[in-house]
């Protein structure tokens, strides 16, 4: 335990998982009732049960690092900071993984109704000429500021579609400030991150992408985006004064009436001919995509961090999708979060809400983006991607939460370092406390096991 390969070994260590259940026996008749039980059993309502919970968690020595950058309009200071705290985060994957770490960058453009391929007519909200559409991007970036304005110029080099630690430096280039971690501001306004990350992995792992994903290496995914997932092509109109707050409205599953100040809920737009109802795509699709499609049901292996607009940070799941009616007559979204020192017209993120519903699900990580700084949000999700798990959820529900003790490579852990969550029926780390890589979990309780 807290072993990690040497660079340039490969192997795959895992944690394994066992729940015993032993037969119940009364400790009624004694006058210590509990005197009956024994060392791996535990009295409670006067029964003696026994159950031992270790969590399975398969952690390969060996990761594929997936970012997911929104490339719209309002992104600039964010791949910049991106950029900036990359090496830092290379330099932890190095340490933990040697040469055996991949790393690619996928951007939340996908061609739609209102995102078509960019010309000489369609200069904004298009698809760059790699394709977009779950396409690991290939063009190595680089800002020149014109009074105030960014423009950016691209050099293509395809051997930087899969990045290790021998081309690390074409996600960012300090000497050069080029690298693919600047896709561009031009990018699709109907931001869409989940769709080309499940196109990324399937079907493009075996063509355009292809030489990236391992079976036998850690999946990780960090998105980095100041607008919500907008789902699949066709699941919005997009055609609509309301433009991309309608991925709101079907994120939440209701909007409000247009041009109504008086708010009056709707379950689809009036201006959509079709009338397709507000919804989109489960996120819980994109976790069994993720976990039982990629990963053959190792749930341990796909690892998901999020920098994304949170209204919390210590407690992102309090993030909501929230309406205002707004100075020019239609009704917006309030922002989750604003960026400190901040001047500008980008200086907010709207709520990332299913962004962070995956993270949740799969005891992620979640960083809000309105921070001046990445380098240690960056530190915090290199950790997770080596490893770093919070939410273990128990195989039977306890019978007495208040007896459940955890141990993290045999020392026993305080109350004050985890938590139980009765709805997801886990046991929760606290952030500051989460096991790293190659920790054995030992969670006892008492279980009728039934």
């Amino acid at each position: 335990m807290g072993f990690y390969p040497g660079k340039g070994t490969v192997m795959k260590k895992q944690i394994f998982a066992l729940l015993f259940c032993l037969p119940l026996s009364t400790c009624s008749t004694y006058n210590d009732p509990c005197d009956k039980c024994g060392d791996d059993e535990a009295c409670f309502e006067g029964t003696c049960h026994a159950a031992l919970y270790k969590g399975m968690f398969h952690v390969s020595s060996s990761v594929d690092v997936i970012f997911l950058v929104d490339n719209s309009g309002s992104m600039v200071g964010e791949q910049v900071q991106l950029a900036h705290s990359f090496q830092a985060f290379a330099s932890v994957l190095e340490q933990k993984f040697g040469d055996t770490f991949h790393v690619a960058v996928v951007t939340t453009g996908m061609e739609s109704q209102a995102c078509p391929p960019c010309d000489l007519n369609v200069t904004a909200s298009c698809i760059n000429e790699t394709g977009e559409n779950g396409r690991f991007q290939d063009r190595k970036g680089h800002i020149i500021w014109n009074a105030g304005t960014p423009e950016f110029d691209f050099v293509q080099d395809t051997s930087c579609r899969v990045m290790t630690d021998s081309n690390a430096d074409c996600f960012y280039d300090t000497a050069q400030e080029r690298g693919i971690a600047l896709v561009g501001v031009r990018g699709c306004g109907y931001e869409r991150g989940l769709a080309p990350l499940r196109y990324a992995l399937d079907p493009l792992s075996n063509s355009y992408n292809a030489g990236f994903l391992r079976d036998d290496a850690t999946l990780a995914v960090i998105v980095i985006s100041d607008e919500d997932d907008c789902g699949e092509v066709g699941e919005v109109y997009e055609a609509t004064r309301d433009f991309g707050n309608i991925c709101y409205f079907a994120s939440k599953g209701e909007g409000p009436e247009p041009d109504n100040p008086d708010y009056t809920p709707m379950t689809y737009h009036p201006g959509d001919p079709e009338q397709r109802p507000y919804q989109l795509t489960p996120v819980k699709e994109y976790y069994d995509f993720l976990v039982n499609e990629v990963k053959g049901g190792r749930k341990g292996m796909v690892k998901f961090a999020a920098i994304v607009g949170v209204t919390d940070p210590n407690d992102p799941s309090t993030t909501t999708i929230e309406y205002e009616w707004g100075s020019h007559n239609r009704w917006g979204i309030v922002d989750a979060c604003t960026t400190p020192g901040c001047t500008g017209n980008y200086c907010y993120a709207k709520p990332g809400t299913r962004y962070i519903e995956l993270a949740e699900k799969l005891g992620g990580l979640v960083e809000s983006i309105c921070q001046e700084d990445f380098a240690d949000p960056m530190m915090r999700i290199a950790g997770a991607s080596t490893g770093y798990l919070r939410i273990f959820p128990l195989s039977y529900p306890p019978t007495s939460p208040d007896s459940i003790r955890v141990w993290v490579d045999e020392i026993e852990r305080a109350d004050n370092e985890w938590s139980w969550d009765p709805e997801k029926q886990a046991v929760v780390f606290a952030a500051a406390y989460a096991p790293s890589s190659y920790s054995l979990i030992k969670i006892e309780y008492p279980t009728a096991c039934q």
